[in-house]
């Protein structure tokens, strides 16, 4: 698998251990289980900050485990879907904070870069959301920016 902006390989990521069953000693009621992930939920938390919410809290190893589907589709068969897909959402925020840095630092030549890069992803992931009907056509990257 080779990355995106290079011309390097590798394979460097995290992975989750071999063991997908829930603790031995921890019981899992998936009623409480969905009711508190739903309760994040309307507190405006994000999806994965409710999985790690779950793992820590509730010693859920993955919601697929202990349920058969993602918390995503989870949640939107529950109806708590999500309004907004959160990778865009945090590769937005990471173009703002380097716009910001280059108007402060109009010399750094790296951040320029990447800023460039930054907004190749954001195209390519507008691209396949507004195919995969995820956002609005009529949403604009201007009104954000």
């Amino acid at each position: 698998m080779s990355r995106m902006h290079t011309r390097k390989r590798g394979k460097s990521r995290s992975h989750k251990t071999g063991i997908y069953d829930p603790a031995k000693f921890a019981y899992i009621d998936q009623k409480e289980v969905l009711e508190a992930a739903l309760n994040m939920r309307k507190e405006n938390v994000s999806v994965s900050e409710v999985g790690l919410r779950l793992r820590d809290h509730y010693g859920v190893p993955g919601t697929k485990y202990v349920f058969g589907k993602k918390l995503s589709k989870l949640l939107e068969e529950n109806g708590a879907k999500v309004d907004f897909p959160a990778d865009l959402s945090n590769l937005i925020e990471r173009y703002k904070n380097a716009t910001k840095h280059t108007k402060v630092s109009p010399k750094d030549l790296a951040n320029i870069r990447k800023r460039g890069l930054i907004m190749a992803k954001i195209l390519r992931l507008v691209k396949y959301y507004r195919r995969e009907n995820k956002i609005p056509d009529n949403w604009s990257l201007e009104k954000v920016l």
